[in-house]
């Protein structure tokens, strides 16, 4: 897996402007120069062609499932080709004809099975005595998954597969994941889980809400491409001004974006980049591409610098806590004192996590099986996760000393909240988010575990209030134009794909 390693060093606001004109200036030529080869084509067709073909219906009925489905088989079929299906993932229903066997007319008029015919029967049958016809075509459902639900990875699939994903781990990605939140932040735009199965698109940006939200299926590479690229589109393409743009003009403004801030981290995107550019500007003339060209450098720059000023503070904070606290007078406190405040903060951490844990998690030396999350274990998982933002210096030593697999967390986070009741999985967030308020945060981390909770609730409330306006639908009560018009503001309006 591709890890992004190199560092940088923060640039004067001139030398800012000066590397974002020379990378949008440069992407834009290689769009206009990118093509398929003959190769690359057969390739990809040969690939494709190992695919069952799918009846209109079926088409149809896996795209409600799973948007942007590519290329689907059977739990039998992935594993035949040396893949495994990701655990929680859900199974996509397809129709499978069968075709029941031939039925003769009998001498009263009546269809029967031919297989049930009487000898003297099947004779007046082959002599065209008795009618006969084909049996009935029955379906019944069958299960098959998305190549984007499989451990597929970008290295196994051809060039130019579309919607592929971008495989990787990114460095820095606690800290460029704070500089983009602080993107949202100062730009009032949200960043919430997905109302709905995203399938194959890796991120949208609900306009009507000022929203935005990431697939839960991204690499830390593709989580950072994507999220700067739906902020993108929350920051120029508002309800306001959305009909003032056509939807190339959208997709190259945010995808450009992107590319442009992604590089400047040394993140490289070009693979995925090209071919979202070519596709979205191919055979499109924009009205006024200088502007849209401004608007992408204003922008970028604007993220850049935001990005910028949030390490800078980490870089701060690392310095507060690597200074010591003064010395105790008996012997205990005196060695607690000679410990980094990190330090202190981690053994505080770690008291919090469950004696199961302990014995057999990631302190332990003995793996644990894959097994559902209990209450305790999602709540300590939920911790971990919010440890990489809150106070990111701590959250990846730690991430780091327990060698954990953060896909496999997730994974079974996700799990674990669609096997349980909003209301259940809520209220042990709540309990963690108490809990985490007892360790000796920063400020920072203070502030940031404040933002959470109030989201964590504003959501909450949100989702009891969408149920209760639906019951009352139901029964008849309530303004159905005022529920349509609520729902209507959750639209999915700039998916990409």
């Amino acid at each position: 897996m591709a890890k992004t390693k190199r560092s940088y060093k923060q640039k004067s606001p001139e030398k800012v402007k000066e590397e974002i004109n020379r990378l949008t200036e440069g992407m834009e030529e290689s769009i206009s120069k990118h093509f398929h080869s003959p190769e690359q084509m057969k390739e990809y067709l040969d690939f494709m062609g190992k695919f069952h073909r799918y009846s209109p219906r079926n088409t149809a009925l896996i795209d409600s499932q799973f948007p942007g489905a590519e290329a689907v088989g059977s739990y039998a079929f992935w594993k035949d080709k040396g893949f495994t299906v990701n655990k929680g993932e859900k199974s996509l229903k397809v129709l499978v004809p069968n075709r029941l066997g031939q039925q003769f007319q009998d001498q009263e008029g009546e269809w029967k099975p031919l297989k049930y015919a009487t000898k003297t029967e099947k004779q007046q049958v082959k002599d065209g005595q008795l009618d006969k016809r084909d049996g009935r075509l029955v379906y019944s459902t069958g299960s098959v998954f998305d190549i984007a639900q499989t451990s597929t990875t970008q290295k196994d699939l051809p060039q130019i597969f579309p919607n592929k994903w971008i495989d990787g781990e990114v460095g820095n990605y606690s800290q460029l994941r704070l500089g983009m939140e602080a993107i949202a932040d100062n730009n009032n735009i949200q960043i919430v889980e997905p109302y709905e199965e995203l399938g194959s698109a890796k991120g949208v940006s609900y306009t009507g809400r000022g929203e935005v939200a990431l697939n839960p299926r991204n690499s830390e590479r593709q989580d950072t491409k994507t999220l700067l690229h739906e902020l993108t589109h929350a920051k120029l393409h508002t309800k306001e001004n959305i009909n003032d743009y056509t939807k190339p003009e959208k997709e190259f403004q945010a995808e450009m974006t992107a590319y442009t801030v992604a590089s400047y981290f040394n993140i490289d995107t070009s693979d995925y980049s090209l071919d979202y550019l070519h596709h979205w500007t191919k055979d499109h003339e924009f009205k006024d591409h200088e502007s849209l060209l401004q608007e992408v450098q204003s922008t970028a720059k604007e993220f850049i610098t935001t990005i910028e000023e949030t390490k800078s503070y980490e870089k701060e904070g690392e310095k507060i806590m690597s200074v010591k606290p003064p010395k105790r007078e008996m012997e205990e406190e005196k060695q607690e004192g000679e410990m980094l405040p990190s330090e202190k903060f981690r053994d505080m951490y770690k008291s919090q996590v469950s004696k199961a844990e302990k014995d057999s998690g990631p302190f332990g030396k003995e793996e644990k099986a894959e097994a559902e999350y209990s209450h305790q274990e999602f709540k300590d998982a939920y911790k971990k996760e919010l440890m990489n933002f809150i106070e990111p210096t701590v959250g990846k030593e730690l991430d780091k000393e327990e060698n954990n697999d953060r896909q496999e967390r997730l994974n079974q986070m996700r799990a674990f909240q669609e096997a349980h009741s909003k209301k259940e999985v809520y209220q042990l967030k709540k309990e963690s988010l108490q809990e985490l308020k007892e360790l000796p945060l920063t400020d920072r981390g203070e502030q940031r575990l404040s933002q959470i909770e109030s989201k964590l609730d504003r959501e909450f409330h949100e989702e009891k209030e969408k149920e209760s306006t639906t019951s009352k639908m139901r029964h008849g009560m309530g303004n159905k134009e005022d529920f349509q018009q609520k729902e209507k503001q959750k639209e999915k309006v700039e998916v990409e794909r």
